[in-house]
């Protein structure tokens, strides 16, 4: 242990930053020898770019990569394509005037076979003897991504990258190549991207988490599986059958055909001489998940004012909440009970001294703590949204002594725990570290995908992104302004 933990790092990435694809935000990470690695996160967390950083197969903007390993093999699905492209590209066919095969599977595993490797065994722990002599665009997918394998070992590396070795293989293979993965371990460090962790062999020594192009946590493995974070991080994936209830009598909003949820209609908005907002014309219909971006000072808020009722001016515009004109009667508990609201601003204000079951109930209420008698049928009610949102076990936890990411997640239970039918997200993700944001966004994404509500979402991280959002409103610069008029003009997409 002790040679471990003086021994030089095998690989070294410090100070990345994320940029919308092209790395992930790796603050400082290393891969000592005696590791053995496995990469997670969902789709497009950025586990193969993770990988390929890793591998030294892309250049860093910023932040600094260093490796002692002369030669580290990497299997990728983009390596297999680029394979691919190259075997497509020279094909002779045409010339030969019958269908040329490309390489076989022997000549692709031998191109740069390792002075005094013998490839034998590998052709034989890989169990592609059957196919040694098939052109390689007539391989399955399977047959196509053991021999990938292969070609990386003949190679002779001193480090494996593999990123998602499973995908197209079937289920016996699948066996067997976890056994073979755990056999070259013994010989040199490896690194698995996984999408399953059913995959995740007993070598592993050590887990990376991702999520939208940052490494949010690492480690070692039993120190990574038995932290809070990871465990409800994994336990957000859970799919649930079950919605958690609603009050008696509780009737969700359901919209006609063709008609909207809100709309605006030429709707402007200014102080003194300064316009926000200017002739806005906005409809947000049945089904529809909405992103609003811009800078700060834009007119976010505001918007979302005019929306929840807590802007003066939106009684002066002609503005649709449900089907009815805002300003026509109606009470505000007759708007608040379809719409559901969680901001950085109430988060700030929600500062008494309250357990969580008890903020959770404070929504059935619109209030900051709870000042009416409450049910048996209410706290059941928040008993079930505690454990949809796996905090069941901090039912009397102090709000202040939650973490950020469990207070914004409890907020957000406590805007749904009335079911409206809107839910409004403004900042959920602000101060939040990026495991406890990863924790924010799943929950999101659960709330759109399973219906619960349709959600919209305001951020000014123009790299803040659910994949739930099926339209965007975005206050960009207007570099020429009209005199009086608004700085940022706003586009529909």
């Amino acid at each position: 242990m002790s040679d471990q933990l003086t021994a030089s790092p095998l690989v070294t990435l410090e100070g990345i930053s994320g940029n919308a694809g092209h790395a992930v935000g790796v603050r400082s990470f290393a891969i000592l020898p005696g590791e053995h690695w496995a990469v997670v996160g969902g789709n497009g967390s950025g586990k193969t770019t993770f990988a390929r950083m890793l591998a030294g197969e892309m250049s860093l903007a910023g932040g600094h990569r260093v490796a002692r390993c002369g030669r580290i093999g990497m299997v990728s699905f983009e390596g297999e394509q680029a394979l691919l492209e190259r075997e497509i590209y020279e094909d002779d066919s045409e010339a030969l005037d019958c269908v040329d095969q490309g390489r076989t599977t022997h000549e692709l595993i031998t191109e740069h076979l390792a002075v005094g490797t013998p490839v034998e065994p590998i052709i034989e722990a890989l169990q592609l003897g059957d196919f040694l002599h098939t052109g390689f665009r007539l391989l399955s997918t399977g047959e196509r991504r053991r021999m990938m394998i292969a070609r990386a070992l003949s190679q002779a590396p001193e480090m494996l990258v593999l990123d998602e070795p499973y995908d197209g293989l079937d289920r016996e293979f699948v066996g067997h190549l976890k056994s073979l993965i755990d056999e070259i371990s013994r010989r040199i460090p490896t690194v698995v991207v996984l999408n399953r962790m059913s995959h995740m062999g007993e070598h592993v020594t050590h887990l990376a988490c991702l999520h939208q192009m940052d490494l949010v946590l690492e480690g070692p493995r039993e120190e990574v599986e038995q932290s809070k974070l990871w465990q409800q991080l994994q336990a957000m994936h859970t799919v649930v059958s079950v919605l958690p209830g609603a009050l008696p009598g509780t009737e969700s909003h359901h919209a006609p055909a063709g008609q909207p949820v809100v709309e605006m209609r030429s709707v402007s908005v200014g102080y003194q001489s300064k316009q926000i907002i200017a002739g806005l014309d906005w409809k947000i219909m049945p089904g529809e998940h909405w992103k609003i971006s811009g800078a700060n000072g834009s007119g976010k808020s505001t918007l979302v004012n005019l929306i929840s009722g807590d802007h003066p001016q939106c009684y002066s515009n002609e503005i649709y909440l449900f089907g009815a004109r805002r300003g026509t009667g109606e009470s505000i508990w007759e708007v608040k009970h379809h719409m559901g609201l969680m901001s950085t601003a109430l988060h700030q204000q929600y500062r008494v001294t309250v357990n969580a079951e008890t903020v959770l109930l404070s929504g059935f209420f619109d209030s900051i703590g709870v000042y009416q008698g409450v049910s048996g049928e209410h706290k059941r009610i928040a008993a079930e949204w505690l454990a949809f949102i796996h905090l069941e076990h901090h039912r009397s936890t102090h709000f202040q002594r939650l973490s950020f990411g469990q207070q914004r997640m409890l907020l957000i239970a406590r805007a749904l725990i009335k079911r409206p039918h809107l839910l409004i997200l403004d900042e959920p993700c602000q101060g939040l570290d990026p495991m406890n944001r990863a924790l924010v966004i799943q929950m999101i994404e659960k709330i759109a995908a399973m219906g619960i509500a349709q959600v919209l979402y305001i951020s000014h991280d123009a790299e803040d992104r659910l994949d739930c959002v099926t339209h965007r409103l975005d206050f960009v610069r207007d570099e020429n302004p009209a005199d009086s008029g608004p700085p940022y003009r706003i586009e529909l997409s």
